[in-house]
Parts: structure tokens; C-alpha cells; sequence
């Protein structure tokens, strides 16, 4: 797909988450008397699915952006939407559509009720658009924060020195992980941006980008495009469909210059085992916020509360925690604020404009 397309693809998507009594030793009763109908009922209050709220629907529908492959989440995708069933005493059912704008769209025509790891242009869509609220962002490696990174198969000319070694391992194994203009020394996304400037050896070189829509994949790394002086139109430009697929684009010679988030290339050691010395790491964006999850606004307040606190009991739980790994790599969350998000908002925005 050229920008053009994806630029008119931008335009057109813009249009359209008990109390215990006070046990002091004193006054204390043995009431033999209460029935099993009474214990029942007072267990029953300690249990957050009991008595869902009496103007809750009697059904969710759970929408999930699609990563990489959508039917790969599907199924963890109902997963978790048993958790919260369970948790909610509500029916949830998860779906998972094939493209990003169609999270929104199921959002703004009532279709779904929660979105979940929207990655932060959509979470400011979904606010735009549907009137959704954020209830939860994202926590991966202890930070709540990411950025897009540049990678090449032509060093040569987009490193201003020579790449760098690192050591990656995994599964006792151990990749080499090349690294330039001193992507390498930087520890947290908020360090970025760097390398930056080596965007103006672009010139006509295929670029992939991965899905449109995509924060890191696509909406900041045209943005920086454009902050350096390009044309959109008159790139080569083209989608690889995913961030895996990007990498293996730029591996293939299929693209010269690619993004994605960081660091795909550990996703696809284990089979392409010199993926990390053939696409070498040049820049990082300026940071981006992490993805979250959002809730229809018209819902009623108490079930946003319980949404919100199922969805951080499901991450707090050991075992129940890990379908959030699987689905995007969550660590944990905590409770979003609208700002969050502005940046992403602001950069949409921009981009959309430049594009008009």
C-alpha cells in the first residue's frame, strides 16, 4: 500500500475497564440459628460476580485490536473474556476484528462495550470518535511507555558508526543483536529520541511500515517522515501487516528500511537465528505511550469500576495474569488518565492535516 492510500485510509477512520466487619474479640455471638439460606447469602456478598448492577446489560462484547495475526488471539481472547465473567457475573464475549479502525467502529455503533490493547492513537480515537473512556494503560518491563524503532539492511549508509554487539538470550541460546548511533546505550524509552537524523539517507528506498493505524508501526514513523522533510506521496512506502512481518521484510530485501516496536527481532530468533546481525537497529522515536483498554462511555458507572477492577484482579493474579502475556505482553496495569494519551491525540492529528 502506498502513503497515499494509507493517507486516505487515515482521513476516512477520522470521519467515522466486602467490607469486613470489625473482629475485636468483643460481642461475640453464637447465633446457631441462621439458616444456610442466610450463610449463603452473606458469602455471597464477599463474591464480585453475586449481584452484577440492576441496569447492567446482560451481555459485554469485548473487542481486542489486532497484534500480529488476529486468529492467534482469539482464542486467549476468550480466555480472558471468561475471567471476566466470572469476576463480572456478566457474559462476556470476545471478538477480534481484522484491522485497527474496526475497533473504533464496533465501539462508536454499540457493537462492543470494552476495547482492549488499543494501542494508543486508537485509545485517542476511541475517545474522539465513540466517547469512549480509558479505564487501564498497559505496564510491560516495568514502564508505561515504548517507542518505535528504525532498522536497516544497509548499515552502510544509516549508521554514522559502526554497529554495536549485544548479547540476547533465550532458551539458553545466545543471538547477536547489532546496534548503531547508540541506540544500544540508551536503557528506558524515555531516553529516545536518537538517530533520528539518519532519516534523510531515506531518499527512494522501500520503507516498510506495518499495519495502518499503528501507533509505532505506522501514525509516529510517518510523522517523523514528514518532521524531516519528506513528501509522503512520493515515498515508497508499502505494510507488512504486522511487526514480525516488518523485521522479516527489511531480513528479505524486501524493504531497506523499516519500524516496529521494540525489539521484534527477539520475537523471531528462535527461527531466523541471524535476524539481529542482518537488520541492524539505527533510531528510536520520541516516546509513545502504551496501549490500554477502553469502555463505552454510556455504560453505567458502577460497571466501568467493576470492568476496571476485574481487569487489574486478572492481572494481579498469577495465573490468570498470564493470558495477558500471551494476548500483548502486559506485565500489569494501572488506572489510565485521559492525558496519557494527548501526545498520540496531538500527532493524529498533525499527521492528518499534513496529509489534507
Amino acid at each position: 500500500m502506498t502513503m497515499r492510500t494509507w493517507a486516505a485510509a487515515v482521513l476516512a477512520g477520522g470521519m467515522v475497564l466486602a467490607a469486613c466487619g470489625d473482629d475485636n474479640g468483643e460481642d461475640v455471638v453464637d447465633d446457631t440459628d441462621e439458616t444456610a439460606d442466610e450463610v449463603e447469602e452473606a458469602d455471597d456478598e464477599g463474591d464480585p460476580a453475586a449481584e452484577p448492577g440492576e441496569d447492567w446489560p446482560d451481555q459485554l462484547t469485548m473487542t481486542l485490536q489486532p497484534a500480529e495475526n488476529p486468529e492467534d488471539l482469539i482464542d486467549d481472547a476468550q480466555v480472558l473474556g471468561d475471567m471476566l465473567s466470572e469476576r463480572l457475573g456478566v457474559e462476556v464475549t470476545a471478538e477480534v476484528p481484522d484491522d485497527y479502525q474496526a475497533v473504533i467502529i464496533g465501539l462508536q455503533s454499540g457493537q462492543a462495550d470494552i476495547g482492549g490493547g488499543f494501542g494508543p492513537v486508537n485509545v485517542a480515537r476511541a475517545m474522539d470518535q465513540a466517547g469512549a473512556e480509558p479505564i487501564l494503560q498497559s505496564e510491560r518491563f516495568g514502564e508505561f511507555l515504548y517507542v518505535s524503532q528504525w532498522f536497516t539492511n544497509d548499515p552502510d549508509t544509516f549508521c554514522a558508526d559502526d554497529p554495536v554487539e549485544e548479547i540476547y538470550e533465550e532458551d539458553g541460546e545466545q543471538y547477536t543483536m547489532l546496534f548503531c548511533n547508540g541506540v544500544n546505550e540508551l536503557e528506558t524509552s524515555e531516553d529516545g529520541p536518537v538517530g533520528l537524523e539518519m532519516l534523510e539517507h531515506v531518499g527512494d528506498v522501500p520503507i516498510s511500515f506495518v499495519s495502518e493505524g499503528s501507533a509505532s508501526g505506522q501514525v509516529f514513523p510517518a510523522y517523523g517522515l514528514i518532521q524531516a522533510g519528506y513528501d509522503l506521496g512520493e515515498l515508497d512506502t508499502f505494510t507488512s501487516g504486522g511487526h514480525p512481518e516488518s523485521a522479516l521484510s527489511v531480513y528479505n530485501d524486501d524493504a531497506t528500511v523499516g519500524v516496529s516496536y521494540n525489539d521484534v527481532r527477539e520475537d523471531l530468533v528462535a527461527e531466523f537465528p541471524d535476524i539481529g546481525e542482518e537488520v541492524v537497529v539505527f533510531a528510536w522515536s520520541d516516546p509513545i505511550p502504551n496501549d490500554g483498554f477502553v469502555i463505552r462511555g454510556d455504560l453505567p458507572d458502577d460497571l466501568k469500576q467493576a470492568v476496571t477492577d476485574a481487569l487489574l484482579d486478572v492481572a494481579q493474579d498469577e495465573v490468570d495474569g498470564e493470558v495477558l502475556l500471551e494476548l500483548y505482553n502486559i506485565d500489569g496495569f494501572r488506572e489510565a488518565d485521559p492525558a496519557d494519551f494527548e501526545v498520540a491525540r496531538q500527532v493524529d492529528r498533525e499527521l492528518g492535516e499534513l496529509l489534507d
